[in-house]
């Protein structure tokens, strides 16, 4: 079983991840490590508006979790799962539309090649938790830049959840959308349980 889990930034994801990981004694794969060089500057550079930087990440984003997703061959968990960087690519490269398009044809490629989860549990976070989350967790590349990145954090947040899940749609994923908004850690990981449970009868 492949159980992934996705939302915006500072939804919640890598929390619930470790306790659906140790709860179902499942190995994580994690999104990207945090001493990974490329994917931290990549990313520094994409928030601080540096030019001819999205694809760059783009790419790297999808490469990358292919990668990493070779090293599994049985049951585990994910850290947000490929479908989610084609979402920030359509909003990193919309305005470079024959750039997108090239985009698509990598992406749905790559799609084809990795086992697609048996459910997706989709975090939704409103604005104000998303703010307030952002700056408590305090990773340096988004609150020195966050009023740079606000428009962009809006029109993201804004469209997260449901094209997260009409993509799932697209490839016949299963999937589950959960609240996050003024909800305890523990609320979270209970209903995703209850929907991991749904799934494996």
């Amino acid at each position: 079983m492949k159980i992934s889990v996705g939302g915006m930034i500072a939804s919640g994801k890598s929390t619930l991840v470790k306790k659906i990981g140790n709860a179902m004694d499942l190995p994580v794969m994690d999104e990207f490590e945090k001493n990974d060089e490329v994917f931290n500057t990549l990313l520094r550079w994409l928030y601080e508006k540096k030019d001819n930087v999205e694809m760059l990440l783009q790419i790297y984003f999808i490469h990358n979790h292919w990668l990493n997703q070779e090293k599994y061959k049985n049951s585990f968990i994910v850290d947000r799962d490929l479908i989610e960087h084609w979402l920030f690519a359509y909003h990193n490269l919309k305005k470079m539309p024959t750039i997108m398009n090239m985009y698509n044809g990598v992406f749905h490629s790559y799609m084809n090649q990795i086992k697609h989860p048996d459910l997706y549990i989709i975090l939704d976070v409103d604005w104000e938790n998303f703010e307030s989350r952002v700056m408590l967790r305090g990773r340096s590349q988004e609150i020195e830049n966050f009023e740079k990145n606000k428009g962009y954090f809006e029109s993201l947040l804004s469209e997260y959840t449901h094209k997260i899940a009409s993509q799932c749609s697209v490839y016949g994923i299963p999937y589950v959308i959960i609240n996050t908004s003024n909800k305890t850690e523990e609320q979270v990981f209970m209903e995703s349980m209850e929907a991991i449970k749904k799934i494996k009868k």
